[in-house]
């Protein structure tokens, strides 16, 4: 792997030189991991700098989460830290949050949106209400159930060939990050460059630009509230709520099927989603689900088929 590539075009700059890039994820999808690995191999191998910001979220409850990237050519004074507000490329892992985080604000002229979906780039155009740009649509939740993989690598090899990052060396990269994993993630690799649609959209004035959120502005004396305490509903993103069970679509269960193995409970980030009884499962509980699909995944496969499938494999059956 080479130690410096200057030749590596970003594909946008603003006025302070940073290509911006937003994930927008849940906790425990993997967006916080596979950005660390892009950040260290456009600083380390291709001669790029910038910035990395990570506003984690709770894996157990799903909570929404974000990853920021500023990145710049060597040599560009890094005067900004911190979250970006006016992403250029903006990679949504779960289609359901569109909406409610109104992913589509700050987003700037043209941009490029990557998002986990089985849908058509033109309804997705509709639901985040894109001014103007490129979407791609890349089924990662079937790419990781395929290859036994996790769901960043597939949305991560799809940003890195947006940032022209060489192919070679994302590659290695991935391998190197996740070694007992490497066969699988390297499958997902291949399918990921293969699989995804895309298309351009012209500015359309039905949706226009929308500005990025207003600064919450700096907390102190000046603005608590009488007894010296800071009012939380001011200084809190309440609409990014707390959770996202409610949205996103869990696993079918079929009892009839289930051999109450457990290996489901080995992999769930929250036990609470799976409800045993009389030392049998019995439910999937939606209020603690996050629809990470693991159990998905551990779930055996008997002669009457899986006790436990996504939404989408149940929709083909």
């Amino acid at each position: 792997m080479s130690s410096s590539n200057s030749n590596v075009q970003l594909p946008f700059h603003d006025e302070m030189g940073f290509c911006n890039v937003l994930m927008s994820a849940i906790g425990g999808d993997g967006a916080n991991m596979a950005a660390k690995l892009l950040f260290k191999v456009c600083v380390k191998y291709l001669n790029l700098d910038g910035a990395y910001d990570a506003r984690y979220g709770s894996e157990k409850k799903g909570t929404p989460t974000d990853v920021s990237l500023r990145l710049c050519n060597f040599g560009t004074p890094v005067r900004e830290s911190g979250p970006t507000n006016r992403p250029h490329i903006l990679c949504v892992f779960r289609e359901a949050l569109i909406r409610p985080l109104a992913l589509n604000r700050g987003l700037q002229n043209d941009a490029l949106v990557i998002v986990n979906t089985q849908r058509a780039p033109e309804e997705i155009r509709d639901e985040l209400r894109l001014h103007s740009g490129t979407i791609y649509c890349l089924d990662a939740t079937r790419i990781a159930l395929e290859t036994n993989s996790r769901l960043n690598v597939p949305i991560l090899v799809l940003l890195g060939t947006l940032l022209k990052i060489p192919l070679e060396i994302l590659r290695k990269a991935v391998a190197e990050t996740w070694p007992r994993a490497s066969e699988a993630n390297l499958l997902a690799f291949d399918q990921a460059l293969q699989s995804h649609t895309e298309k351009h959209f012209d500015a359309l004035e039905e949706y226009p630009l929308v500005p990025p959120a207003e600064p919450r502005g700096k907390i102190g004396f000046m603005n608590m509230i009488d007894g010296g305490a800071i009012d939380a509903t001011t200084h809190l993103n309440l609409s990014s709520g707390m959770a996202s069970a409610s949205i996103n679509p869990i696993p079918k269960f079929h009892a009839e099927i289930c051999t109450h193995c457990g290996l489901c409970m080995l992999v769930c980030s929250d036990p609470g989603a799976i409800v045993w009884d009389d030392k049998k499962m019995i439910a999937i509980d939606a209020v603690y689900c996050k629809g990470c699909m693991r159990c998905v995944e551990a779930c055996p496969d008997t002669k009457k088929g899986k006790a436990l499938m996504a939404p989408a494999e149940v929709a083909v059956a």
